[in-house]
C-alpha cells in the first residue's frame, strides 16, 4: 500500500492544480461578497471593505490604502488578491485601522515574512494563502489590549494554506482561535510546546507531505483542541499530550503511521478517520490493544461501583436534601481520584459544538457562532453512574476505514484448528521437498531432463512451504493482538518477502508442471525417435524463461501493481484500478492455460497407450505397465484440479466484483488447497518412485549407516517367471535395447 501512495505522487501536480482552481473560485466568491458588502455599507454610510485585485504594489501601507480612496478608521475588511510584486506589509500601520476585522492576502509569491502583528482588538480573521510565507507570523499579541469589546476575544480563523512554511516559531500561535489551518505547506517537524498557552479548537496540518516528526509535547499546553487533521503527512507516531479533549481525529492517506494510541488516551474522542483498517481494531478491542490501561479502567470502575454502593446505604439514613448533596460530593471525589487527571482546568460550562465538518474540501473554514470553553471533565474513562443505580456504557467511536473482508480484526490464522493445521502442512511441504532436493542434488552426474525438472519443481514447492512457515511464525508471535503488530508485518520487508515467495512459487510450480507434462508427452509420443527427445540444454533454456516469468510476476506488486500489504496473508488481492485487475486476471489465466495443457497432454498419453502398446512395439505387459502409469496421471490431474480450481473460482468471482468468500474463510483455501501441490508433488513425482528409492539408498551407502538396508537393495531381483509375470520374458526378447531405453526412462518419473 505504501508503494501505491508513492506511485500516486505522479498525479500530485494535477491534484494541486485542481486545488488551486477551487481556491481561486473561493477567492472570487469572497471577492464578490466583499464587493456586495462594501456597496451596502457605503450606501448606509457605515464601515467599508478594501479589495485590491490584481495590484502591482510592492509595499502594503496605510498610505496605499488611503490613496485608494478609503478612510482608515472605516476599514473593516482588507483584501489583497493577486499581488505578484507584494514583498512587505507594514503591520504597524494596521493599528491605524481600529475596526479591522479581517485581513486577507492571496497569491503574493514574494511575500516571505511578516513582522509580529501588533494589538488588533477587533481582528477575527487572518488569512494568507497561496503566497510565499516561509514561517508562521507571530500572532501572540493580537488581542493583548482587547479592552474595547470583550465579548469576542478570539480569532475565528487563521488560514495559512498553500505557502512555503517550513518552521513554527515558538509562541507564534499563542492565540485563542476557533480554527487554524497550516495545510499544504513544507513543515517538517512540530517542536515541543509549539502551541503552549494556546486555545485552538480546530487545527489542521493536512497536505504537509514532509511532516514526519511530532514531538511528544507538540500539542502540550493547548487546553482546548477539539479537532485535529494530520491527513496526507508522513508522521510515524501520534503524541497524546494535549489531545485529551480531542473529539474528531483525521489521519487519512498517511500510510506511515505505525501505531495508534489507546482509546483511554482520548477521553472525548467521537470520530476517527484513519488510514489503516487495523487502527480501528484498536478502538474496538481496547482490552487487547492496551491490556494495562484496560485493567486500570476496570479497576476504576470497580472502585466507583463500590463507592456508589456505599452512598446507597447513606441515602437510606439521611434526609433527601442532604442525601443529594453527599451523593454529588462523593461523585466528584470519585472522578478526581482518576489517574488520568493531568492538568487543572476551568470550571466554565461547555456548550456542544454543532458543526458537522472541520474544514471543507477546499481547505476553507466553516465559521461557528460560538467559541468552545474549557471543559472540567478530567476522568479518563467513559461512564454514566448514579449512586444507587450504577450503570456502565462502553464508549463507541465512529472509526473509518472499518475492518472489512480483506482486513478483519483477527489473527493471521483466525481459528485454533487452522493454526494447528498450518504447521502440519508446513512440515509436509518443507520436509518432502527438501528430501527430494537433497537426494537429487547428491547425484549431479546422473542429472537428466526429468531429474532437472524435478529439482525445479521441488524448489518452487519448497518456497511455498517457506511462505506458509512465515505466516505461521507471525501468527504465533502476535497471537491475540495481531493489530498491534499489523503495520510492522504488512508494511515491513517480511510481508514483501512472503508475498514474493508465494507468487513466485505458484507461478514457477505451474510452469514446471506444464513442462514436465509436455516432456512426458513428447517422450512417449516419439519414444522410438531418440533424436527428437528434449535435451538438457533445451530444458535449461526453457526453465530459465520460466524463472524470469515467475520473478517478473512476483515483482510487479513490489513496484505498485497490486499490493502485498493489503492483507495479513500478503497476497496481491487488492484491486483498485485496471492495472491491478489485469495483473490478477493474468495470474488466473496462466493457471487456467497450464491446467488445460496438462489435462490435454495426459489425455493424449492415455489414449496413445490404450491400444495394447503395439503402436510403440510393445505387447500386453508394456501396455499394462503404461496403463498403470496413466492411472498415476489421473491422480496428478486430480491433485492439480483440487489445488487450483477452488482458489481460481473464488479469485475470479472476487475479481468480477462478487466475492463469495472473505479473507477469514479464504485462509482455509490458503492452508488446505493452495499448498496441496507443494505437499503432494514430492511424493507423486519422486519419493514414491523406485528410482528415487535407489538414489536414496546410494546416498545412505555413502554415510555407512543402515548397512542391512543397503545390502538388501544390492541383491539382484529374482528372475521373472511365467507365474509372476507371464509376458515379461517375451517383452524382453522382442524389444531391442534401443527401443526399450526410452520406455524405461519414461517410467522413472512415475
Amino acid at each position: 500500500m505504501r508503494e501505491k501512495f508513492v506511485s500516486n505522487k505522479r498525479h500530485g501536480c494535477e491534484i494541486l492544480n485542481k486545488m488551486f482552481i477551487l481556491r481561486n473560485f473561493y477567492i472570487c466568491l469572497m471577492y464578490l461578497l466583499f464587493m456586495v458588502e462594501s456597496s451596502v455599507c457605503q450606501s448606509s454610510g457605515s464601515r467599508s471593505s478594501v479589495v485590491l485585485l490584481q495590484t502591482n504594489i510592492t509595499r502594503l501601507t496605510a498610505r496605499v490604502i488611503h490613496a485608494a480612496g478609503y478612510h482608515l478608521h472605516d476599514v473593516e475588511h482588507l483584501s489583497i488578491i493577486d499581488a505578484p510584486n507584494l514583498e512587505y506589509v507594514a503591520v504597524e500601520d494596521l493599528t491605524k485601522m481600529p475596526n479591522l476585522k479581517s485581513l486577507f492576502i492571496s497569491q503574493a509569491p514574494l511575500l516571505h515574512r511578516l513582522a509580529p502583528l501588533p494589538a488588533l482588538p477587533e481582528l477575527r480573521t487572518f488569512i494568507i494563502t497561496t503566497s510565499g510565507l516561509l514561517e508562521v507570523p507571530n500572532l501572540s499579541h493580537v488581542h493583548d489590549n482587547n479592552r474595547i469589546n470583550t465579548s469576542l476575544p478570539y480569532l475565528q480563523a487563521v488560514d495559512l494554506e498553500g505557502n512555503h512554511i517550513k518552521r513554527l516559531p515558538a509562541h507564534a500561535l499563542r492565540v485563542r482561535a476557533d480554527q487554524v489551518s497550516l495545510n499544504y505547506n513544507l513543515i517538517q517537524e512540530v517542536p515541543p510546546h509549539a502551541f503552549k498557552n494556546s486555545q485552538i479548537s480546530k487545527l489542521s496540518f493536512k497536505g504537509n507531505t514532509k511532516l514526519s516528526k511530532l514531538d511528544d509535547l507538540a500539542f502540550a499546553g493547548n487546553l482546548l483542541l477539539r479537532q485535529l487533521d494530520l491527513s496526507n503527512t508522513a508522521i510515524t507516531s501520534l503524541p497524546t499530550k494535549g489531545l485529551e479533549k480531542l473529539e474528531i481525529l483525521r489521519i487519512e492517506k498517511t500510510p506511515s503511521l505505525k501505531y495508534i494510541p489507546s482509546i483511554y488516551d482520548f477521553q472525548h474522542l467521537e470520530r476517527a478517520q484513519l488510514t489503516h483498517h487495523f487502527h480501528c481494531c484498536a478502538f474496538s478491542f481496547p482490552e487487547r490493544h492496551d491490556p494495562a490501561r484496560h485493567q486500570l479502567y476496570e479497576t476504576q470502575l470497580a472502585i466507583m461501583k463500590k463507592r456508589c454502593s456505599n452512598n446507597e446505604e447513606k441515602k437510606t439514613q439521611e434526609p433527601r436534601k442532604r442525601r443529594a448533596v453527599n451523593s454529588n460530593q462523593d461523585f466528584q471525589k470519585s472522578t478526581t481520584s482518576s489517574d488520568y487527571n493531568e492538568s487543572s482546568a476551568s470550571t466554565e460550562d461547555f456548550e456542544p459544538w454543532t458543526s458537522e465538518e472541520y474544514f471543507s474540501d477546499s481547505g476553507s473554514f466553516e465559521y461557528d457562532d460560538g467559541f468552545h470553553e474549557i471543559v472540567n471533565n478530567s476522568i479518563g474513562v467513559p461512564y454514566f453512574a448514579e449512586c444507587g443505580n450504577f450503570s456502565l456504557s462502553r464508549r463507541v467511536i465512529e472509526c473509518t476505514p472499518l475492518p472489512d473482508a480483506l482486513n478483519p480484526c483477527e489473527d493471521v490464522m483466525g481459528w485454533l484448528w487452522l493454526r494447528v493445521c498450518v504447521w502440519v502442512v508446513v512440515g509436509a511441504a518443507v520436509a518432502g521437498n527438501a528430501a527430494v532436493l537433497g537426494v537429487l542434488l547428491a547425484h549431479p552426474r546422473d542429472l537428466t531432463v526429468p531429474r532437472f525438472l524435478m529439482c525445479n519443481l521441488a524448489f518452487s514447492d519448497l518456497c511455498t512451504g517457506v511462505y506458509l512457515a512465515m505466516l505461521a511464525v507471525v501468527d504465533l508471535r502476535s497471537y491475540g493482538e495481531f493489530f498491534n503488530y499489523a503495520y510492522n508485518w504488512q508494511y515491513g520487508i517480511g510481508c514483501k518477502v512472503a508475498g514474493f515467495l508465494s507468487v513466485f512459487s505458484g507461478q514457477l510450480s505451474v510452469f514446471t508442471l506444464t513442462i514436465v507434462t509436455l516432456e512426458r508427452w513428447f517422450a512417449i509420443t516419439y519414444a522410438i525417435y531418440l533424436e527428437r527427445r528434449i535435451s538438457l540444454t533445451a530444458a535449461s533454456k526453457i526453465m530459465t524463461g520460466g524463472w524470469l516469468f515467475s520473478i517478473m510476476m512476483a515483482g510487479l506488486p513490489l513496484v505498485g501493481v497490486s499490493d502485498y500489504s493489503s492483507t495479513s496473508i500478503c497476497l496481491p488481492v487488492e484491486s483498485e484500478n485496471v492495472g491491478d485487475a489485469m495483473y490478477q486476471g493474468s495470474l488466473f489465466l496462466t493457471n487456467a492455460v497450464a491446467w488445460v495443457t496438462i489435462v490435454v497432454c495426459y489425455v493424449q498419453i492415455y489414449r496413445s497407450l490404450g491400444g495394447g502398446g503395439e503402436k510403440y512395439g510393445g505387447r500386453g505387459a508394456a501396455a499394462a505397465a503404461e496403463r498403470k502409469m496413466a492411472n498415476k496421471m489421473a491422480l496428478l490431474i486430480g491433485t492439480d484440479l483440487l489445488c487450483w480450481a477452488p482458489v481460481a473460482f473464488f479469485g475470479v468471482t472476487a475479481l468480477a466484483g462478487v466475492p463469495l468468500v472473505d479473507v477469514s474463510h479464504g485462509k482455509v483455501l490458503l492452508v488446505f488447497f493452495y499448498p496441496l501441490n507443494a505437499c503432494a508433488n514430492p511424493f507423486l513425482y519422486a519419493i514414491l518412485t523406485k528410482q528415487y528409492r535407489r538414489d536414496l539408498i546410494r546416498l545412505v551407502a555413502r554415510t555407512g549407516w543402515c548397512g542391512w538396508l543397503v545390502e538388501r537393495y544390492k541383491r539382484p531381483p529374482p528372475p521373472p517367471t511365467a507365474q509372476t509375470h507371464p509376458s515379461a520374458l517375451p517383452l524382453v526378447h522382442c524389444n531391442p535395447p534401443s527401443q526399450k531405453e526410452p520406455q524405461q526412462e519414461t517410467s522413472k518419473l512415475f
